[in-house]
């Protein structure tokens, strides 16, 4: 064992007895200053034989309601002598006292104090100790007093304190003593009766270290992996802790052993440790040698321990001296000349000579005016390199920008190795190597430039010019950019009319370029010089930055046209969202052509245009030409209104050239004409709806009703949608009968039409009472002024009887699994009453009616359910403490302690690697598992039997697939291990022997196998897949259905054999599996569990069974003992075809 150096240094029992008496206060040990000690033998821990002749408050003869208790009555002759001495007599009483309590702890105490002398009591204090016998002395330890008002004669007080247990208190079995008026502040007729004792126990953690792992040997300055235990062996938890680590020379420590670093460990509880795992780093100042790696629980002394002697356990470990690397470059390969602004390649090698590995480096590269460093040079960028071992040679490539701050001349291009200094070298003055490089620049200027000499306000002037580089160094791509200016020298007031790129251009080449350049209408006639500016924005750096621009003379003519709307023709009226011709002429009534220009069109309330206005649409004037003066161009367009428009009485605008920025005309004022619309809307709403009050799913249902045209537009032929409701508002959980066939002719304003039409209700809808919800326009083809009157319902519930009358149908089963009606049966009840809908992503528990079963306390406490499927991520914060324990096994021993065949089989088995570790490698039997039993918390989800145990059983590999022999032999795992139920999320087409038997197995045992039933339903599978199938024997077949309780379009139906199928939610509704988010996981369905500790949605029966498993679950822990007939038979008779 290692142990420590001055640990024990304190005595924790020393010093006690005089901290806790004040000087101001009576001896609590000597009432006449002649006695040692107060003798308490055979003191019980309290009397309560006349606790009930006591009231809890009494008004005293002035009238005052004290908080203190008078007696009722007396005992004895009513009239009793004074005593020579009237005197208070209190005593302790009523104590209530924790069996135990840890060191360090505080404790919650309650007592009363009774003055049964026959004077009043002024204000006193208890005092409070802990004893190992019934007399009170000096090595008794002292935990605190507790203030007492006065007390008349006859009544008593009730108390209440905290104290403190002291760490240094030692563990054990103690009396804790309450004395009352321990100060004897109080004169009293009998001053041997104050104290009354209970018995308490003191307990303490105890921390040692085990199970020690660290490496036998390791270098200076590298880094260590331990890994360790901390177990708690005393009899109380341990607080968080930190595990120290220390090298050292022999098995004790002090200051001139090496301070590793430390290990934060959570708190342990008694009888429990704490695997745990760091990483340290050894120090470059670490003497190579041989050493004790020693580990320290409780380092830092913070947990108050039964035996703070047991704290340290060594390893052995030999320190190596560090070996250094030493890099060099070589074979560099650079341009020898380069421009200012351009980009250059380079290669290069660093090879590492030392003896010892080095570290990823950073390669910089340098400028300099000669072969030598200095900080003076110009850094032009870096490059990285991973770590290169002993000998070895990294090859390396580098993109570098030559700055245009650079001056053109001779260079030599540094590469130095290991830049920024990252690795420890032997030789650190052999890291550059050089490359001379000469740095030109580029000379750009403008020639050869044509431009028109006149052009008008308003009009495209097309140029061309060539940009030539002059220079000794190649340019980069730039701008050219053109201004307008009253000289021909550039300013900051010039106006920029446009610019032009430029490709790259080498040194002594030219570059012919056009461009294309609008005459703003801002701009006022006159004479300009048109200015070519080359490299506008300054991209490269030339060797003559003056010498870019070049003007030419150019005139401009200030001729302006004017445009006006006339000749307009429009409808009436028109309804919102449709479309309305309309025809009119644009005119140019100006002196100055008309580029090509935009008419747009308006609603108003008023005619005069303004910025609140409705913007309608624009129409493009003459085909893109220009309108001459005194020119008419005929126009015509169409119009869409909005449907978000309100109906009433408008102006529709035509405003000639909508945007005023893009032409200058002579008159801004005169664009705009107006004509006069009605815009309308019609409103279809049903009335007079009837239907039968019942009818049988699998047939169909007349229905009769009026549709009301009750606004102001007419509307063509429309539709209506029938759908079946659990409530009376519309919602995506009601379910679609369809719509109408035929839609009606034209309706006008205020027009009624009658209407009658057969609904088909569909086989796979489940039986129960709905509402019938009409709505007018169900498609949503008419746009209407009110869109929210659209729907109506018959006041009566419909009922909807099952296929053939009740029980089993080859379309649904026996239906809708009924967890309430299920154990309520189970227990010989009727079913439990409704509660509220928890809503939100509990819907589907909802659907079952799980919270009704929840209602009643029954959670699945005390059962255990085997998810067989892909594993389980038993680690997930929502899962972890509903996993179930193998607790005949003794984890990582490598022995199969309950001798069932499997080693250290602690959460389950996976029978896909044969080895004891099930965790989930795909998703499904976490999601799987969430459904079943996630823990009731305030995240994430609950599981239906959200109390029940989860036994991970893996037989699925990553991709989902497993073997029939696997899956077999997962279920008489689960069968043999305790499982009561079995959940089975997977299928074949084909059946299988093997798994046939063992499902057989499993209900001989008790076991209920619960099966998806396939998601093959849209591929045209007729019956269920196995081993679903087998349910027309043993266990049950799950399939799914929607969020509104109609069999999922994917689920394999039950087929025309009986056999025990029901129903569960497995989808949110139809189309939901195309709602997919990045990660693949659905956006909506069944929310649950996934590995990594996070949450999703899934589709498919895989959903469903987990449900059907919960419900078995909350039948067993309601219901011990019940047989897979006995469920079947439950399940089946209580199931929605049954029960409706």
């Amino acid at each position: 064992m290692f142990f420590t150096k001055d640990r024990n240094s304190i005595n924790e029992n020393s010093g006690i007895k005089a901290s806790f008496l004040p000087s101001k206060k009576s001896n609590i040990f000597d009432n006449q200053n002649t006695d040692s000690s107060f003798s308490l033998s055979g003191v019980n821990s309290f009397i309560s034989s006349d606790r009930s002749s006591y009231t809890s408050t009494e008004i005293d003869p002035s009238g005052v309601k004290n908080n203190y208790a008078k007696k009722s009555s007396h005992n004895g002759n009513a009239t009793q002598a004074i005593a020579a001495a009237i005197q208070p007599d209190l005593i302790a009483r009523s104590v209530s006292t924790p069996s135990s309590a840890a060191a360090g702890s505080t404790i919650q105490l309650s007592y009363e104090i009774e003055n049964q002398g026959n004077a009043s009591a002024g204000y006193s204090y208890t005092k409070f100790y802990l004893s190992q016998d019934l007399s009170l002395g000096s090595e008794d330890i002292f935990l605190g007093d507790d203030y007492v008002d006065n007390i008349l004669s006859g009544y008593y007080r009730s108390e209440s304190t905290t104290l403190t247990i002291g760490n240094s208190v030692a563990a054990g079995s103690y009396y804790l003593v309450y004395q009352a008026d321990g100060y004897n502040y109080v004169a009293e007729s009998n001053e041997n009766n104050n104290a009354v004792a209970d018995v308490i126990n003191i307990t303490k953690p105890d921390l040692i270290v085990q199970n020690t792992s660290n490496p036998s040997s390791a270098a200076v300055g590298s880094s260590i992996q331990l890994n360790y235990q901390i177990k708690n062996q005393g009899n109380a938890s341990a607080v968080a802790s930190n595990t120290k680590f220390y090298l050292s020379q022999d098995l004790n420590i002090g200051n001139e052993d090496v301070y590793l670093g430390y290990d934060y460990v959570s708190g342990i509880a008694a009888g429990s440790y704490s695997s745990e795992s760091t990483t340290l780093s050894l120090g470059s100042n670490i003497t190579a040698g041989n050493y004790y790696l020693a580990y320290i629980a409780d380092g830092d002394g913070n947990v108050a321990e039964s035996n703070e002697t047991n704290n340290g356990i060594a390893g052995v470990i030999t320190i190596t001296p560090t070996q250094k690397s030493d890099l060099i470059v070589q074979n560099t390969s650079a341009p020898s000349t380069a421009s200012v602004g351009s980009t250059i390649q380079l290669s290069y090698q660093v090879k590492n000579q030392g003896v010892g590995g080095a570290v990823a480096t950073t390669t910089k590269f340098y400028i300099s005016k000669d072969n030598a460093f200095s900080n003076d040079d110009v850094l032009l960028g870096s490059d990285g390199v991973n770590a290169i071992a002993a000998g070895a040679t990294s090859s390396e490539t580098a993109s570098l920008i030559v700055n245009n701050a650079i001056a053109t001349g001779n260079y030599y291009l540094l590469y130095q190795a290991d830049g920024a200094g990252s690795a420890v070298e032997s030789n650190e003055t052999n890291n550059f190597a050089s490359k001379a490089i000469a740095i030109t620049q580029a000379d750009l200027i403008i020639q050869n430039a044509i431009a028109p000499t006149t052009t008008a306000v308003g009009s495209t002037i097309q140029l061309s010019y060539q940009v030539k580089n002059q220079g000794v160094g190649g340019a980069v791509a730039t701008t050219t950019k053109f201004y307008l200016s009253k000289d021909n020298a550039f300013s900051n007031d010039d106006v920029l009319l446009g610019s032009d790129g430029v490709n790259a251009i080498a040194a002594g080449a030219t570059s012919s370029e056009t461009a294309s350049l609008i005459i703003n209408n801002a701009i006022a006639a006159g004479n300009y010089y048109l200015l070519y500016k080359a490299d506008a924005n300054g991209n490269i750096g030339e060797s003559n930055e003056t010498n870019n621009i070049v003007s030419k003379a150019i005139a401009i003519n200030g001729s302006q046209p004017d445009l006006i709307v006339q000749n307009p023709s429009a409808p009436a009226s028109a309804n919102i969202a449709t479309s309305i011709p309309l025809s009119y002429q644009v005119k140019n009534q100006g002196n100055g052509k008309a580029t090509f220009s935009s008419t747009y069109f308006y609603l108003s309330k008023d005619g005069n245009f303004s910025n609140d206005d409705i913007y309608l649409g624009s129409d493009l004037i003459n085909n893109f030409n220009d309108l001459a003066p005194s020119a008419v161009s005929s126009e015509s367009t169409s119009l869409y209104i909005p449907s978000t428009i309100t109906t009433g009485n408008y102006y529709l605008l035509y405003k000639a050239q909508g945007t005023t920025s893009s032409l200058k005309e002579s008159n801004e004022n005169n664009n705009v004409v107006a004509k006069a619309i009605a815009i309308t809307a019609p409103d279809l709403v049903i009335q007079n709806a009837t239907s039968a009050s019942s009818a049988a799913i699998g047939t169909t249902l007349l229905v009769n009703y009026q549709l009301k045209n009750q606004g102001t537009g007419s509307t063509g032929g429309s539709k209506t949608s029938f759908y079946l409701s659990r409530d009376t508002a519309f919602g995506d959980d009601d379910i679609s009968l369809g719509t109408e066939i035929e839609g009606s002719s034209t309706l006008a304003p205020s027009a009624v039409t009658s209407r009658s039409t057969s609904i088909t209700l569909a086989p796979t809808i489940s039986a129960g009472k709905y509402y019938l919800i009409f709505k007018a326009d169900g498609p949503g083809n008419i746009v209407e002024s009110n869109e929210g009157n659209n729907g109506v319902y018959i006041n009566t519930p419909i009922t909807l009887n099952p296929v053939n009358g009740g029980g089993f149908n080859s379309t649904t089963g026996y239906g809708l699994i009924n967890a309430a009606a299920a154990v309520a049966k189970a227990l010989g009840q009727s079913t439990f009453a409704d509660v509220t809908d928890l809503g939100g992503d509990n819907w589907a528990a909802d659907a079952i009616k799980a919270p009704e079963v929840w209602a009643k306390g029954y959670t699945g406490q005390g059962t255990i359910v085997a998810v067989i499927d892909s594993g389980v991520d038993y680690n997930h914060s929502d899962l972890s403490a509903n996993i179930w324990k193998n607790t005949k096994e003794i984890a990582g021993n490598g022995k199969d302690d309950d001798s069932n065949g499997y080693i250290d089989d602690v959460n389950g088995w996976n029978f896909v690697g044969n080895n004891n570790n099930p965790l989930d490698d795909n998703g499904h039997g976490t999601h799987v598992a969430g459904t079943i039993a996630a823990v009731k918390n305030n995240f994430g989800v609950t599981g239906i039997a959200y109390n029940a145990k989860i036994m991970p059983v893996k037989v699925l590999n990553s991709g989902g697939q497993g073997t029939s022999s696997a899956i077999a032999n997962g279920i008489r795992y689960a069968v043999d291990n305790g499982a009561n139920v079995i959940n089975l999320s997977l299928g074949s087409s084909s059946p299988n022997s093997d798994e046939k038997s063992a499902i057989q197995y499993a209900a001989s045992k008790g076991a209920i196998v619960v099966s998806a039933a396939g998601n093959e339903g849209e591929n045209g599978a007729v019956s269920p897949y196995y081993p679903a199938q087998y349910a027309t024997d043993w266990g049950l077949a799950v399939g799914a259905v929607y969020y509104n309780h109609v069999l999922t379009s994917f689920s394999n139906p039950p087929g025309k054999t009986p056999l025990a199928y029901v129903t569960a939610p497995g989808a949110y509704f139809e189309g939901d599996l195309d709602l997919v988010a990045e990660d693949g996981h659905q956006l909506i369905g069944i929310h649950s569990t996934l590995p990594g500790n996070k949450y999703g949605f899934e589709d498919g029966t895989s959903m469903a069974a987990p449900h059907v498993a919960g419900v078995i679950a909350l039948m067993l822990s309601a219901k011990k003992g019940l047989t897979d007939a006995q469920v079947r038979q439950i399940v089946t008779t209580t199931a929605a075809n049954s029960l409706a």
